[in-house]
């Protein structure tokens, strides 16, 4: 969601490299309260709040026929939410919004933006989003969580500069056990191109 150059490009990087260490975190943690975040319309199944880890090689190697999606898995309307949700993602992070970036993600995705909007600078960013495609490149359940990875693509702007293109696979997640649970986004990893 959170794509493009400049200080986006940082921030992805750092994501990136944290994930192993959320991942870690994750198998310590103690069962958290369910946040009200990212209701995804009509889905039977969420993610859960660390995240999840995958290579974009493995997830690309998925893409084809064989994707491990439910049946029953309401596909269309759970990326118009996935879509709707990675623009005003991008919004809140233009604002610095960390009250809008909070209901998204896991305490965890939440702690790292909030220390790399610290370390950003005060300049104004406006990011444009041209053009967004989701795809749902899997759902798999592990315990009590569903986890579920939407690989984005399409074009970004940043400050009305050249489009970027953006590549890259968000991993959201969601309490089977809790009724009011809601899907957090847990990761973002950037794909790559061979």
């Amino acid at each position: 969601m959170f794509a493009g150059g400049g200080g986006m490009h940082g921030l992805l990087t750092t994501l990136l490299a944290a994930a192993a260490v959320m991942l870690v975190i994750s198998l310590f943690r103690k069962k958290r309260p369910a946040m009200q975040s990212m209701q995804y319309a009509g889905q039977p199944a969420g993610q859960t709040g660390a995240p999840y880890q995958q290579t974009a090689a493995s997830a690309e190697g998925r893409s084809g026929t064989s994707k491990n999606i439910p049946a029953d898995f309401p596909v269309e309307s759970f990326l118009r939410s996935a879509k709707s949700s990675f623009i005003r993602l991008q919004a809140a992070n233009d604002r610095k919004d960390l009250n809008d970036i909070r209901e998204y993600t896991t305490p965890e995705m939440f702690a790292e933006i909030s220390m790399q909007m610290q370390e950003r600078d005060n300049t104004p960013q406006t990011t444009n989003v041209i053009a967004i495609n989701g795809e749902l490149m899997e759902v798999v359940h592990e315990g009590d969580w569903a986890i579920a990875s939407v690989r984005f693509t399409g074009q970004l702007s940043e400050n009305n500069g050249i489009p970027e293109s953006v590549d890259e696979i968000w991993h959201v997640q969601k309490n089977l056990k809790d009724a009011n649970s809601v899907w957090m986004l847990s990761g973002i990893q950037q794909t790559v191109l061979h």
